[in-house]
């Protein structure tokens, strides 16, 4: 029988998948380009950092090159975890705490797990919120509902003062005088290029807008959000959602549940049923951590288990290692467990690829033990 290998299917559903969010993302690139080579024209050729005003149209045509690169690159990442099957189910096992923004967060690599054919789950407190980031994710998508409206509002505006304008270029009530006629026609020419430039200005401010909007909801949806959420218990739509994901409709991007202590055990039972792989940090072994380590050992079997842990934290004690051997026959070797570093950078990419690499391996494990038996 042949080996099963998940890997392989989600590269060939990443392909299509990223070409569509590519093409989506051109747009957004095209304008930031744009304004970036503005920029460059201005500073080279019109000495626009030595003339008065010059830094601030230099900076504002910059600060538009950024505001459409975030556009394009949350265009390419919504369509791309909207078009890639999710053909994995991982829960991470981890009671959620407040993420300080100086640490690297684990929960951002997680989050974008969707983008790899991966629909992760995990459950957390009432009392935390998301970090600005992930909240700003979860709004991404929602781009194009403020944005368009307005941009088609003033699409059909513009069509009609352009429409107004050919027909007065084309049949134009010309003076008598010809000189004064043919400045007549000048002048409607400039009034169309006018036009034309008015509506992409506005436009484009209209994307600027709805770009703000996001931040400005990712902003005020943290405390309010924890405000209005604080006595909310997700469990009971937990038999649902296990419901959607045993019939193949996983969710697209992270579901996050907030459960409440007296439901806590049975919501880490009842998911790890549905998980192809269960994520576990080792970070901080605490009693809690290691009953929930012993439910996914017992559910997920030992081979369905990845673990991560923060690379400066101080080493697994000896009680935290006899606790892990007694549960899983063996404690994990350190080639076993994924580091994370403790703050951002270049080694979050190298962890983000290791931790997809260790799920898809996990399931696999899983899966060529089912078809062995």
């Amino acid at each position: 029988m042949p080996k099963h290998n998940i890997a392989n299917q989600i590269a060939r559903d990443r392909g299509p998948a990223g070409f569509w969010a590519l093409v989506a993302a051109l747009p957004g690139l095209a304008a930031a380009l744009a304004f970036l080579y503005l920029a460059y024209d201005e500073v080279v050729h019109n000495n626009g950092l030595e003339k008065q005003g010059g830094a601030v149209v230099v900076g504002g045509m910059a600060l538009f090159a950024y505001l459409f690169w975030i556009i394009a690159r949350w265009s390419y990442d919504s369509v791309h975890a909207a078009l890639t099957p999710q053909r994995l189910q991982a829960m991470w096992l981890r009671r959620f705490q407040t993420e300080k923004s100086e640490r690297f967060r684990p929960s951002r690599e997680i989050d974008r797990l969707s983008r790899y054919g991966i629909s992760s789950l995990t459950l957390q407190d009432r009392d935390v919120q998301l970090s600005f980031e992930q909240r700003r994710n979860r709004f991404a998508p929602f781009f194009w509902l403020f944005f368009v409206p307005s941009a088609a509002a003033v699409a059909i505006f513009g069509n009609q003062m352009l429409q107004q304008a050919i027909a007065q270029f084309r049949h134009p009530q010309l003076s008598p005088d010809l000189h004064t006629a043919v400045g007549q026609i000048i002048g409607n020419f400039f009034a169309e290029l006018v036009v034309l430039a008015l509506v992409l200005a506005v436009i484009i401010l209209a994307a600027l807008a709805s770009v703000l909007l996001i931040m400005a909801f990712a902003a005020v949806s943290g405390p309010v959000g924890a405000m209005i959420s604080r006595n909310r218990d997700d469990f009971p739509q937990l038999p649902l959602l296990l419901d959607r994901i045993r019939h193949g409709r996983r969710a697209k991007g992270a579901v996050i549940l907030r459960i409440g202590d007296r439901h806590w055990k049975d919501a880490v039972a009842s998911s790890l049923g549905v998980a192809d792989a269960a994520i576990i940090d080792l970070t901080n072994v605490t009693g809690n951590i290691a009953w929930e380590i012993d439910q996914a050992a017992k559910t997920c079997t030992r081979a369905g288990l990845v673990f991560i842990r923060r690379e400066s934290a101080a080493p697994m004690s000896r009680e935290a290692a006899q606790v892990l051997a007694h549960m899983l026959g063996q404690a994990p070797q350190n080639n076993e467990i994924i580091s994370y570093p403790a703050s951002p950078g270049a080694k979050a990419r190298a962890f983000a690829r290791r931790l997809r690499q260790a799920i898809y391996a996990a399931a696999d494990r899983r899966a060529n033990a089912a078809g062995a038996v």
